[in-house]
């Protein structure tokens, strides 16, 4: 179990701790590679949800890993191996990685999603500069977060950061909430390897793209993972009343994720445009079941319990389970001896 430090400024609600140390489980990591946002690649080409995620967790494992000296998250001897091309293409996905696990953890903000794969179900096109993700606070849904997530090799600058701020202040409307949250993200390594975290929400008006609903997050938000799963096939014997679980043997891992979110794409399309009439049927089914993820209630006390809750996992890093219902089990090939 190793240490993620972070350093937040400027945000006001939630209310964050200006630094400290967040426990993140390896279980924890590959949860976010595998959750955040919505496969980009889905976007163009023909998809294929699966072999994606796998890439996800494969390309998260193969570039970080936990150093025992110190008990930090640095990265790994594959990692230094890249040339300059390949480290700057991991390193945005870890920084997309890094922004999900400390969006959930620290804003309660689980659901993290690219606003591409947003306005791609809804046959419509975003400014050419606009944040990554879009999210809700998953207590209350009462405020909006854009994020835009940086990731570096080495030492995080006042240039990345600038850029990452004048971004997330592009931040669309989602029309059930009445208040906003810009999240500038940039994941960087400091002078000692160790990989650290920064926030800031940035200070001044923001440029409102295009009005969205909680209920369009959460459909482009779940339906690569329910792809993927489906893709993989449920196990009956791993499957139990409330959840649907498939077994991903060429990254030794199991995937999770509840019944109830499962049925609600029983008659959409997984890939492309979603018609308005099903695309709102969908939205309001999967809004109606976040009361009753075990994560909802945890929410409503993030910003006290962020402490605990890296304690916790790190008593069963091989396994965790997001406030977004979707859990991730991890083999023993994960932990060599």
């Amino acid at each position: 179990m190793a240490y993620l430090s972070f350093t937040t400024r400027n945000f006001t609600a939630p209310v964050l701790p200006a630094s400290g140390d967040l426990r993140v489980s390896l279980a924890r990591l590959l949860l976010g590679a595998t959750t955040v946002g919505a496969t980009p690649v889905a976007l163009g080409a023909r998809p294929r949800p699966l072999i994606e995620l796998c890439w996800r967790v494969a390309l998260a494992g193969a570039n970080l890993e936990e150093d025992p000296s110190s008990d930090r998250w640095v990265r790994t001897e594959a990692n230094h191996r890249l040339d300059r091309s390949e480290k700057s293409a991991v390193s945005y996905f870890l920084g997309m990685t890094q922004a999900k696990i400390t969006c959930e953890m620290l804003l309660g903000v689980p659901h993290l999603v690219h606003l591409d794969a947003i306005l791609a179900i809804l046959g419509q096109r975003a400014n050419k500069s606009r944040p990554d993700f879009v999210g809700f606070d998953l207590a209350s849904m009462t405020y909006t977060i854009a994020v835009e997530a940086k990731g570096r090799s080495w030492e995080r600058d006042d240039d990345v950061t600038n850029k990452a701020k004048e971004q997330a202040q592009l931040l669309p409307t989602i029309v059930t909430t009445s208040s906003s949250v810009r999240a500038a993200s940039v994941a960087s390594f400091d002078t000692d390897g160790y990989w650290v975290a920064y926030l800031e929400d940035p200070a001044g008006p923001y440029e409102q793209l295009v009005s969205l609903t909680a209920g369009d997050t959460l459909v482009a938000y779940y339906r690569p993972l329910v792809a993927a799963l489906l893709t993989a096939g449920t196990d009956r014997e791993l499957s139990d009343d409330l959840t649907l679980f498939a077994r991903m043997p060429d990254i030794d891992m199991m995937l999770g994720i509840p019944r109830i979110i499962v049925a609600t794409f029983d008659r959409l399309p997984l890939t492309g445009r979603i018609p308005t009439r099903q695309l709102a049927y969908a939205g309001a089914r999967l809004s109606d079941t976040l009361p009753n993820l075990p994560g909802k209630p945890e929410a409503s006390v993030v910003g006290q319990n962020w402490v605990s809750r890296g304690n916790s996992e790190a008593e069963s890093p091989a396994s965790c389970t997001g406030w977004d219902g979707v859990h991730v089990t991890l083999g023993p090939s994960w932990f060599p001896s």
